[in-house]
């Protein structure tokens, strides 16, 4: 399928139509797609089939990949599975017209599942550990004061830099104020932080990795770029990609 520009949803039921042969990943974004490549010779190596025969599509966002999903009739003889973040609905639970249908993440998005948090924090000295706990400890409670805004409003903004959320190991004072901040329960952070690994979004938890192995102006022997961490995390044992690559066969296998 076309690797070039964003394609509209009927662009992608047409083209999903011409290759009906081929077993198609639905997935929502770049990065998503970038590392389920890794993930196909695991998916062809349990349903035995060659490479050629899976293709990894990227939508361009879960809007789209849900879109698709509702209008599947229209390519239902195509053997299509949909994979997706949970993003919010891990807080919240999935929709029930979605679950058990869609693939979805294990934890609050890919990059999460990515996480081997035994491998990467290894990569950190002692005192960088002590820094970076206490980073997530402080994204956090941010996040969770996020998570209630969701849960009462069905908004939230996440789309933050980390040193804008937390400059100096504390969470900002004008950051507070400019998200008119509301105290979140200790139960509710707690939750995030003691499960960070999953229930933190992924975005934010790389950028708190790569803020420490791979700093700007602290020299270093080596520095791992996120795609460096994410292609590990996709390589590497992990037991939550193991579930994922389970259950995307699985919904294959639902087609013979």
């Amino acid at each position: 399928m076309s690797k070039g520009r964003e394609l509209s949803e009927q662009e992608i039921i047409d083209l999903i139509r011409e290759e009906k042969s081929i077993l198609t990943i639905l997935v929502e974004g770049k990065d998503d797609a970038s590392v389920y490549r890794y993930l196909e010779d695991r998916i062809n190596e349990t349903i035995n089939i060659s490479s050629d025969d899976v293709d990894v599509f990227k939508c361009g966002g879960r809007t789209t990949l849900i879109n698709l999903f509702k209008r599947r009739q229209e390519f239902k003889n195509a053997r299509v599975v949909f994979v997706a973040d949970k993003d919010m609905w891990f807080f919240v639970g999935i929709p029930a017209e979605y679950d058990n249908e869609i693939v979805f993440t294990d934890g609050y998005s890919l990059e999460n599942d990515l996480y081997i948090e035994s491998h990467f924090n290894s990569l950190l000295t002692r005192k960088e550990k002590a820094d970076f706990f206490n980073l997530i400890q402080c994204l956090s409670i941010w996040f969770a004061f996020e998570v209630n805004k969701y849960k009462q409003d069905g908004v939230c903004k996440l789309n933050v830099s980390i040193d804008e959320v937390c400059p100096n190991g504390t969470l900002c004072n004008e950051f507070k104020q400019n998200i008119n901040f509301i105290q979140p329960t200790q139960e509710i952070i707690d939750m995030i932080c003691l499960d960070y690994t999953r229930a933190l979004r992924g975005k934010q938890l790389f950028d708190a990795l790569i803020k420490f192995v791979s700093p700007h102006k602290k020299k270093r022997e080596t520095k791992y770029s996120r795609l460096h961490l994410l292609e590990m995390g996709a390589k590497f044992p992990n037991p939550r990609i193991d579930l994922l690559v389970k259950s995307i066969v699985d919904k294959f296998k639902e087609y013979d």
